[in-house]
């Protein structure tokens, strides 16, 4: 039984509740402060059971944990009432609501998105609104739905939500990722992810003004280069670090295909303003033969010239790859992905586990996330036909998969 069903309830009602009904559907709903509300069926909860904070939402009964959030569920139900009569049901808000009340799924708004991920909420704006549905199979729990930017109640599409696809043995849809296991060296690839395009992570960041004043002032880019920059296709991975600097560093590459010629004048400003900081170069980090591309630096007053990031310029058989490490020197090998088909966007590979014990994962994540040895994630555009400006989209179809431990 849950613990969330006791806390409720009170041990003894629930259990002989969950003996009763503990196979039926029921919900797990959340205040915006993470405080979690109880929802069941109101014929399923006897009406003898006292000293409950019981708040009747139609043919449901939500608990809450105390009268303050009982209040704040009736506050917002009165400001957020959607009528059940303009919900068609095939939308994919009807096919969301109708697939929750027959199996496991969760539906988020970005109130929810902004609990949970914390300092990382400004990278995940494209799916601040969303719905999947989720499937258990052996140790791998899978899933399926619709992420976009505005409320899913909006979106007149018809379309239905069908359970995740899974392979026995296989991590459903995306199995052709490679196995996040642990690598044997010291160094450690925590997250990495695959872009069509920078916007679709940096895109929130980047439209603001304190982030655009900056970048032109300082480093000369002005707007059409950051439109420039936010076309480019990336690679971007987090890598575990045996030095007492950090405990990772993220390592970055980006195609300079159409815009190398302005990239030495961002270098060198980006270089004047480390050095006016504190900063300086490591000696010798050109290519024997080469012209000096590879760029590391460190800080002035460090007498064991700890590597704290840089940059470097690789030169490979598709083109020429910046290459730019933070908290890291930069990887000299090319691992930007090949660009991503039209129908795939981005790509996504973690280690939570891993993540939560650095102390790299913020936020209120649940348990099933934070303890997950694998993370794997696949976003494309919902209708790639309509648009080729794909990263602009308003809605998009997730699908992913967690690899869990079983419990002992």
């Amino acid at each position: 039984m849950p613990s969330l069903w006791s806390e409720r309830l009170g041990v003894g009602p629930a259990n002989d509740l969950w003996r009763r009904y503990g196979r039926s559907v029921w919900w797990q709903g959340w205040s915006q402060d993470g405080d979690p509300y109880l929802i069941l069926s109101a014929s399923t909860l006897p009406a003898e059971v006292q000293g409950l904070q019981r708040e009747r939402v139609g043919s449901m009964d939500v608990l809450a944990s105390d009268a303050l959030h009982r209040q704040q569920l009736q506050q917002r139900l009165k400001t957020n009432q959607v009528s059940s009569s303009s919900i068609q049901p095939q939308s994919i808000f009807g096919s969301c609501l109708q697939a929750m009340a027959e199996g496991p799924g969760v539906l988020w708004g970005a109130d929810a998105l902004a609990t949970l991920s914390g300092t990382l909420a400004p990278l995940l704006q494209q799916g601040r609104e969303g719905c999947v549905q989720l499937q258990l199979q052996s140790n791998q729990l899978v899933w399926e739905g619709v992420i976009g930017r505005r409320p899913l109640s909006s979106l007149s599409q018809r379309i239905s939500l069908g359970a995740p696809a899974f392979v026995p043995g296989q991590r459903g849809r995306i199995s052709n990722q490679k196995s996040s296991r642990p690598a044997p060296s010291k160094t450690r690839t925590l997250l990495q992810v695959d872009g069509q395009r920078i916007d679709l992570i940096l895109g929130t960041l980047l439209s603001r003004q304190i982030i655009q004043a900056p970048l032109e002032e300082h480093y000369g880019i002005d707007g059409a280069m950051r439109s420039k920059i936010a076309d480019l296709p990336f690679s971007i991975r987090l890598q575990s670090r045996s030095s007492r600097a950090y405990k990772a560093g993220l390592q970055v590459q980006l195609p300079l295909t159409g815009s190398r010629q302005q990239w030495p004048s961002i270098l060198e400003a980006v270089s004047d303003r480390l050095r006016s900081r504190g900063f300086q170069t490591l000696q010798n980090t050109q290519k024997p033969g080469k012209p000096p591309s590879l760029t590391l630096w460190h800080r002035r007053d460090d007498s064991d010239q700890t590597t704290l990031g840089g940059w470097d310029i690789i030169e490979a058989k598709k083109g020429s790859v910046l290459s730019i490490g933070l908290g890291i020197a930069p990887a000299t090998q090319v691992f930007l992905a090949p660009r991503l088909p039209q129908t795939s966007s981005l790509r996504l590979q973690a280690d939570p586990q891993r993540l939560v014990q650095l102390g790299l994962l913020g936020g209120l994540w649940p348990q099933p996330v934070q303890k997950a040895s694998s993370l794997t994630m696949l976003i494309q555009p919902l209708n790639p036909q309509t648009s080729s400006n794909s990263a602009r989209q308003s809605w998009w179809r997730v699908q992913g998969s967690l690899v869990l431990r079983a419990a002992p």
